[in-house]
């Protein structure tokens, strides 16, 4: 008897283990009427080489969750085999050399910069990619330098070699912010001084790879990494070397410069590896296909579109409600407003769904002039079926877990 009572807790367990597990998987659709499960979207991901994954605000735990079980789905089902965070390039790409000696919780700290992306939710995709032995691989695309694990990396590399010139590396790396300083101050002189000499410490940098090769390689570093970091220096040069005062901080003309470099380093992912099938997951305005209305920002998702044409689909994400982290403070939301986007895709009560928009032919809130929540709790009208492929719709989301030393 007790045999049997604890068969039927157990089944009863299970059961409800089961049905709490279903209610929080995402579900496909296009046509706002019929639900399915994921894998009906493999049928409008046909023919598609590079995939972006939204983030309405950087600052949403249950979008960081939910575009890991999509990259999951994307990697099993679809063969895609490269993530691009939004992050430092540097950073990724020398974290990744170190991937399968770093714990994932270590990678997960210093691949990137962005304290956002130093999460419980993504230690969860890097948790996966270890377990998949080389066939899943985390890279980042972003331009800017403030990149912690690189600066390490590049006086821990030049160290060996060149003690004296390895001190030098965070003085002049760090010696970048001072630019937003003097673009603040309008002191002219002072800024393109501190840009060239930046420039010019890159382009050393570069020749002391060059020039120490054989040394470098037999103090420890790796042929890759001395490629990465050439890389990453041409990536600084081309983004800085003719950038004028007034633009660093200018909208929109640093959105230009910004999205224009991150363009080129995606295309240059898609380059060097043709056969690649390239995730990106970036704030949704990164990769939107055409521009909100009064907005003058060429993104680089505008670049992908032209460039990929249906080879690129781009998904934004919207969430209805919940608590959002920006870097100083949170807040709550919720658009319970018929002048929000969110407001109409929660009429279908479902906790978690994509919407293909190339599909979806119906005339309704998809092709209606809405609001969404944008970065830092910012707002923006936009017709979603000009902006984006597909939507990524959560009802609610609380901040990210933030990673502890």
């Amino acid at each position: 008897m007790n045999k049997l009572l604890l068969l039927i807790i157990s089944l009863a367990f299970c059961s409800c283990t089961s049905q709490t597990h279903i209610s929080t998987t995402i579900e496909f659709t296009s046509d706002l009427e019929k639900f399915e499960q994921l894998s009906a979207l493999k049928t409008s991901l046909k023919g598609v080489d590079i995939i972006a994954l939204g983030e309405n605000t950087h600052g949403l735990g249950e979008v960081f969750t939910a575009k890991v079980e999509l990259v999951k789905f994307l990697h099993q089902e679809l063969g895609f085999d490269m993530v691009l965070f939004e992050s430092g390039y540097g950073d990724a790409a020398l974290a990744w050399e170190q991937f399968d000696s770093l714990s994932s919780k270590a990678f997960t700290q210093v691949f990137s910069s962005n304290f956002y992306y130093n999460t419980k939710e993504i230690e969860q995709l890097v948790s996966y990619a270890k377990a998949q032995n080389g066939s899943l691989s985390i890279q980042g695309f972003d331009c800017q330098p403030q990149q912690n694990y690189l600066i390490k990396r590049m006086i821990e590399i030049a160290q060996p070699v060149d003690s004296v010139f390895a001190k030098q590396v965070a003085l002049e790396m760090r010696g970048f912010n001072m630019l937003y300083q003097f673009e603040n101050d309008r002191d002219t002189v002072a800024f393109y001084k501190k840009r060239d000499r930046f420039v010019a410490f890159l382009n050393t940098y570069s020749t002391f790879l060059d020039k120490n090769t054989d040394e470098l390689l037999a103090s420890g570093t790796t042929k890759n990494e001395i490629e990465i970091l050439k890389k990453s220096n041409e990536i600084f040069v081309s983004t800085y070397s003719k950038i004028n005062i007034g633009e660093l901080m200018g909208w929109p003309i640093w959105a230009n410069i910004r999205d224009k470099a991150l363009f080129e380093v995606v295309q240059s992912f898609k380059e060097d590896n043709p056969k690649a099938k390239i995730i990106i997951w970036a704030q949704n305005s990164h990769i939107e296909n055409k521009t909100k209305p009064n907005y003058t920002v060429t993104w680089m998702g505008h670049r992908l579109k032209k460039a990929y044409g249906n080879a690129y689909y781009s998904i934004g994400a919207v969430v209805y409600s919940g608590k959002n982290q920006n870097y100083n403070s949170t807040f709550d939301f919720e658009h319970n407003d018929s002048s929000y986007l969110a407001y109409h895709l929660n009429q279908f009560q479902k906790e978690k769904y994509v919407l293909d928009l190339r599909k979806h032919t119906k005339n309704d809130c998809t092709n209606e002039l809405l609001l969404g929540m944008e970065s830092n709790g910012n707002t923006a009208q936009f017709v979603a079926k000009d902006r984006f492929d597909g939507l990524l719709f959560i009802k609610y989301s609380d901040i990210p877990t933030l990673m502890k030393d």
